[in-house]
């Protein structure tokens, strides 16, 4: 969100985040003022420490941990969150579609407010699969019956979260969402999805608006790394997030599923796993906690990733293909959009085996059309015209303008 808020101050307008947890230092670093949300009700640290048991969970657990999560965030926005926007005399609010609760905060106060999806669009639809399948679009019988048993499944785990909701907004005579898309923005929703990386859908809300990777115009903050040791071979470039990461042993297979291909691996472990708790792998690649991401991608000719958004679209806008081994949430979605445009390929978590890995890294690698697909999604990601976009969308639907 910090390009967008950043695309937003360029208009002249004032910034305030509203933050459950520790503020980013990002976020401090780009001059913006922050505001706890938390209270007692969920204290930062109690906050963090749920995250960081997230990274050691996968699949179905961590989807589940992600929404218990999100039920205590729920009671944290709705109690707390009225009086801290209040009194920040803010005069709209521009809200993350996973924080459900924001939209409710919206209307209790009075204040417009638009819908920015920076995760893969959660907008529920009968002809596509949720986003925490692997599942392809199909137009069969068969495959709707499938979608709409997992959608039901996904309504009940999000059910704690709209109970406080719906609770919430009756004790104030506010109209009661009956489902999850009505706690969204009915005017404008952003999504940083490039309109080619989404499925077709039947039942897009016409104020979806896809304007792809929303960054900062300079690109990601300087971060160190050794140069001097990329030694002029075919460059992989392998992440795993910073949250979802604590899993070793990918880490390994990745290095060993990339030894002996006539390239140089880099890996960047986030902040899950201390590069030196992985030991002497495969191949000698280089291993770092962070990595410049572009730099590297424009340098490489293969990311593999768990398929975090954050990730994938970096790959993409600069036409890079990916192998995909997602863990959990809406990656598994993600990984599956990234094999239907034809610019990678997935490989479901409980399929990764060494075999399996090398054999995706040397088709991908060695057959061009992957290749040619990543390069027509970083055409569209041109073409959605990204943050600045975003920004004067926003601007004109909640009347910053006016």
């Amino acid at each position: 969100m910090i390009a967008l808020a950043d695309a937003i101050r360029t208009r002249g307008h004032r910034i305030t985040f509203f933050l459950l947890g520790k503020p980013p230092a990002s976020v401090a670093k780009a001059g913006f003022e922050t505001v706890p949300l938390g209270g007692t009700v969920f204290p930062a640290d109690e906050y963090q420490t749920e995250f960081q048991k997230l990274g050691s969970l996968q699949d179905r657990a961590a989807l589940k941990h992600t929404l218990a999560i999100g039920a205590r965030a729920a009671d944290a926005v709705l109690e707390v969150g009225p009086t801290v926007v209040r009194d920040a005399g803010v005069a709209a609010l521009v809200i993350d579609q996973a924080s459900f609760p924001g939209g409710t905060v919206a209307d209790q106060l009075g204040l417009p407010f638009a819908t920015v999806c920076n995760a893969l669009l959660l907008n529920p639809d009968p002809i596509v699969p949720p986003f925490f399948t692997h599942w392809q679009p199909q137009d069969m019988w068969w495959a709707r019956i499938r979608n709409r048993i997992a959608w039901m499944g996904l309504n009940r785990l999000y059910a704690p979260i709209m109970t406080r909701i719906q609770d919430h907004r009756r004790r104030l005579g506010l109209p009661v969402p009956t489902g999850i898309s009505q706690v969204w923005s009915n005017t404008l929703q952003i999504s940083q999805q490039p309109e080619l990386f989404e499925f077709p859908r039947r039942e897009l809300p016409k104020h979806i608006r896809f304007v792809g990777p929303l960054r900062l115009p300079g690109g990601y903050q300087p971060i160190p790394f050794p140069w001097e040791r990329l030694d002029g071979r075919a460059l992989i470039y392998a992440s795993l997030g910073t949250l979802q990461n604590r899993v070793a042993g990918t880490f390994r297979m990745i290095a060993e599923a990339c030894n002996g291909l006539a390239s140089q691996l880099v890996i960047s472990t986030g902040n899950g796993v201390a590069p030196e708790a992985l030991g002497n792998l495969p191949g000698d690649p280089i291993v770092v906690s962070y990595a410049p991401q572009l730099d590297l991608l424009r340098r490489a000719t293969l990311a593999v990733t768990h398929a975090g958004l954050n990730t994938v679209l970096d790959a993409l806008a600069i036409g890079i293909p990916i192998v995909a081994i997602p863990i959990t949430n809406e990656q598994p979605g993600i990984a599956a959009r990234i094999a239907w445009i034809g610019a990678g390929e997935a490989i479901p978590n409980k399929n990764v085996t060494l075999q399996a890995l090398r054999s995706a890294v040397i088709r991908v690698r060695s057959d061009p059309s992957y290749r040619a697909a990543a390069e027509r999604v970083r055409t569209s990601i041109r073409d959605g015209g990204g943050a600045p976009r975003a920004a004067e969308m926003i601007e004109q639907s909640v009347g910053l303008g006016v």
